[in-house]
Formats: C-alpha cells, sequence, structure tokens
C-alpha cells in the first residue's frame, strides 16, 4: 500500500511540475515573442489593421513612422524589415488598356504604382510627397519614366479614395492598410 501512494505522489508530483514548467513557458513566450504589434503612426493616430479616408495635405510630404508594441508593455520600438508600396482601389477604378512608348499594357497587369510617387524609407518610417496636381495620368507618367504614356483616363485621385498605402511588416507578418485621397 505503500508502495502504491508513493508511486502516485511521485506521479503527482511529475504533472504537477509539467503543468507549472509549461506554464512558465507560455507566459514567457506571450511576453517576449507573441505580442509584438505592427502599427502605423500618421499623426496622432495608430493604425493597426486599416483605415479609410485619410486627406494627405497636397503639395507636401507626409511622415509616417511604423512601430512595434513590445509584449504586454506599452513600450515601443521602430520597426526594422518593412514594405511600402501604392495601389489602386480595384472597386474604384476599372482595369483598362493603356500604351507606353506604343505597346499596350493592361492597367492591372504586373502594375506596381509605388514608382508613380516620391517615396523615402528611413528607419522605423517612412515620407510620401503628394504633388498639388494628382491624376492617373501623372502617376502613369512617373512610372514610366521617360516613356510616352497614352490612352490613360482622366481621373483627379484627390476626389475619392482611389489610391491606398499598404506596409507589410516581415518580422511580424501583419499588414497595414491605409486608403488616402
Amino acid at each position: 500500500m505503500k508502495k502504491t501512494s508513493a508511486a502516485v505522489s511521485v506521479i503527482v508530483y511529475i504533472v504537477l511540475l509539467a503543468v507549472v514548467v509549461g506554464v512558465i513557458a507560455l507566459v514567457y513566450a506571450f511576453i517576449n515573442n507573441g505580442q509584438k504589434n505592427f502599427y502605423v503612426q500618421y499623426g496622432n493616430e495608430k493604425i493597426s489593421h486599416k483605415t479609410e479616408n485619410v486627406e494627405l495635405p497636397k503639395n507636401a510630404t507626409s511622415l509616417f513612422y511604423c512601430r512595434n508594441i513590445l509584449g504586454v508593455t506599452d513600450e515601443t520600438e521602430k520597426a526594422k524589415n518593412f514594405t511600402v508600396r501604392v495601389e489602386p482601389n480595384r472597386e474604384l477604378i476599372p482595369d483598362f488598356d493603356f500604351t507606353v512608348d506604343g505597346k499596350i499594357k493592361g492597367f492591372y497587369g504586373n502594375l506596381g504604382l509605388t514608382k508613380g510617387f516620391s517615396l523615402a524609407k528611413g528607419d522605423g518610417y517612412f515620407a510620401l510627397y503628394l504633388p498639388d496636381t494628382l491624376t492617373l495620368q501623372t502617376v502613369l507618367q512617373a512610372t514610366y519614366g521617360e516613356s510616352v504614356v497614352e490612352g490613360v483616363p482622366e481621373l483627379d485621385l484627390y476626389e475619392k479614395e482611389y489610391l491606398s498605402i499598404v506596409v507589410y511588416s516581415e518580422e511580424e507578418d501583419a499588414t497595414v492598410t491605409i486608403w488616402f485621397h
């Protein structure tokens, strides 16, 4: 009888020890790895997933700060590995064909609009300059540089949320989308 109760006691202690070690490991993982949160700060607004109807100033540079919240604290650090791109709104801009130096291109066929903007990326931030006049023609012309771009519909990109800034954090595997006009 004593051997059975001693064996049960040892098993209970081993199970309790395993539970305690497991709880400590989960808390450690939660605080150190699992709770970094990526966000983009524009002005006083912290954007963690997406925001709409952001009015960016014309003929000016807008600064966006990319940050991570560390663990369960309110401390932040600069985001290190992030990418920024500008994308069109597929719901508001239908696909169309245009020409670049006489060659037909589809608007959504492997088109990146980011080259059509003055975008600078630094340590934990990026800056986007928007000119006084922003049309689809001016963006595509800037995207293709010295080439002749024709057949682009007249579209003032400041009228509606035709464009978005998409920021991707490689470290957090998180995306923030900012719809702007």
